[in-house]
């Protein structure tokens, strides 16, 4: 019998799209994959995929990553023209992608989430910083506490201390092009991991540091002003889900619906207990299923 779990998520299936990249059940071999599934999409979206369907130790999946592995876009091509299984994006699918599926229906679900902060120190008090000022200061065109401050807050200035994530790391690539650094130095200091980001601000009252999120036991979150005079965002599940939060991504899976058994297995697995397990290990933060579904555009 097959597992129990997210089941058919719009009834029995039905034909696959002519083309679609066929899927067995090989099944009775020991050790050998029971799940062949083909993912498409963004580079970070499809290797976190990959790295949590090849954690799981209930079933195997054999995944094959259809080129290009690069952007969003890529995805939602592949999976129309039935030569993914998956689209794996960081980013919901736009009306003019959608129109490319013509007749055939398809389903989104959002997995899971990675995101990060600006720490500051407890007695740091301003709220929240304009988006757009986030590069000048990691440009160093804001150097002074005081240019962000204003007058408002007369009491607030010095210099301001930047620490970060090595360029290399996820933390890294995200920050790397809001500082606009592809080739040069880090203009922050760089630290190991996020704890030491985050104990670094907590020691430093003039310090600015970015970081995972949900390090925020020592220093506190800075929000993020996404309008100049927009009430500040802070990074909570409703602010990322929503995608009002700046420095959040979604991961997110779209398919043809009804989704094929391989899909409905990749589904099973992802909102299991151990596929949040699998999630979570990566530093990732899971979605549960009853908050996945995403709306299609009009």
């Amino acid at each position: 019998m097959r597992k129990q779990g997210i089941g058919r998520l719009r009834g029995a299936a039905g034909p696959l799209l002519l083309g679609l990249l066929p899927l067995w059940l090989t099944g009775c071999q020991p050790g050998a994959p029971s799940v062949r599934i083909a993912l498409g999409g963004a580079q970070i979206p499809v290797e976190l995929i990959e790295s949590w369907l090849q954690a799981t130790e209930s079933r195997g999946f054999a995944v094959t990553k259809v080129s290009p592995v690069y952007m969003s876009q890529h995805g939602f091509e592949n999976l129309a023209r039935g030569e993914c299984d998956l689209a794996c994006t960081d980013r919901p699918i736009t009306k003019r992608e959608l129109d490319q599926f013509g007749e055939h229906e398809i389903e989104g679900r959002r997995v899971a989430f990675y995101g990060y902060a600006l720490y500051v120190h407890p007695s740091n008090p301003l709220d929240a910083i304009f988006a757009r000022h986030v590069r000048l200061v990691f440009q160093k065109r804001i150097k002074d506490w005081a240019e962000l401050a204003g007058d408002q807050i007369p009491e607030l200035q010095g210099p301001i201390n930047l620490y970060g994530p090595g360029k290399s790391t996820r933390g890294g690539m995200v920050l790397s092009p809001i500082a606009n650094i592809w080739f040069a130095d880090p203009t922050w200091e760089v630290l190991d991991s996020d704890a030491e980001v985050v104990a670094m601000v907590a020691a430093d009252p003039l310090g600015l540091g970015f970081a995972s999120i949900g390090h925020d036991e020592e220093a506190r979150y800075l929000g993020l002003r996404m309008e100049r005079h927009s009430p500040p965002v802070f990074p909570s599940l409703e602010a990322i889900e929503s995608e009002r939060y700046g420095l959040a991504k979604l991961i997110y899976v779209y398919y043809l619906d009804p989704p094929s058994d391989a899909v409905e297995a990749v589904l099973d697995y992802l909102f299991s207990e151990e596929g949040r397990r699998a999630i979570e290990e990566t530093d990732v933060w899971s979605v549960a299923l009853d908050r996945s579904a995403v709306p299609l555009p009009p």
